[in-house]
């Protein structure tokens, strides 16, 4: 075998492994959401202005799958947050892509599901534009989940079973307490 055809033979196999069972997209559509709030947090008073957009692609799986549903969410986010006080502000912003990648039935409706988020999901920058905070790389949940055997999207989270980190994450570590203390400056 040439090492080309070797190539596509080995290609076809790896995608083969990681495409999930054969679904039908049942879903698929573009959302774009502006919004803003007013609350306390870290002891100052905050006007929260944002907006958010992506498209969202919903999948049902087939045979031992009927019940389970695959989603893919591409999403991008920025987000001012001001003192209301006196008008300091810093800006959070992401994007980034979350995809069910795998489920497997364990029984009756009880599926374990594997999510993977990845891009740049959490960015923060001072008022001068400079990125203070990244997030960045990867996270991989495997958990239980409850589909209620129902055909319908949804159902019941059960368990995290596993939790792994790739790549630099410091907000996805930070504490409310250790957030509050690293955005004060910026807001004072």
């Amino acid at each position: 075998m040439t090492k080309g055809l070797f190539a596509l033979a080995t290609m076809a196999a790896l995608l083969a492994i990681a495409v999930p069972a054969q679904a039908t997209v049942q879903d698929h559509e573009h959302y774009s959401d502006a919004f803003s709030d007013d609350f306390t947090a870290c002891g100052f008073s905050i006007h929260l202005e944002g907006v958010a957009s992506g498209n969202v692609r919903n999948r049902v799986g087939k045979g031992d799958l009927d019940t389970a549903y695959f989603g893919l969410d591409n999403y991008e986010f920025t987000v001012k947050v001001t003192n209301t006080a006196n008008g300091r502000f810093f800006t959070e912003w992401g994007n980034g892509i979350i995809r069910d990648v795998s489920a497997t039935h364990i029984s009756g409706s009880i599926f374990q599901f594997t999510t993977v988020e990845s891009g740049r999901p959490y960015n923060l920058s001072d008022a001068s534009g400079r990125v203070l905070l990244r997030d960045r790389g990867s996270i991989r949940d495997t958990y239980l989940f409850d589909t209620q055997g129902d055909h319908t999207p949804g159902g019941e989270f059960l368990e995290l079973i596993e939790e792994r980190v790739s790549g630099p994450h410091p907000r996805f570590f930070m504490s409310d307490e250790e957030f509050c203390a690293f955005v004060t400056p910026l807001l004072s």
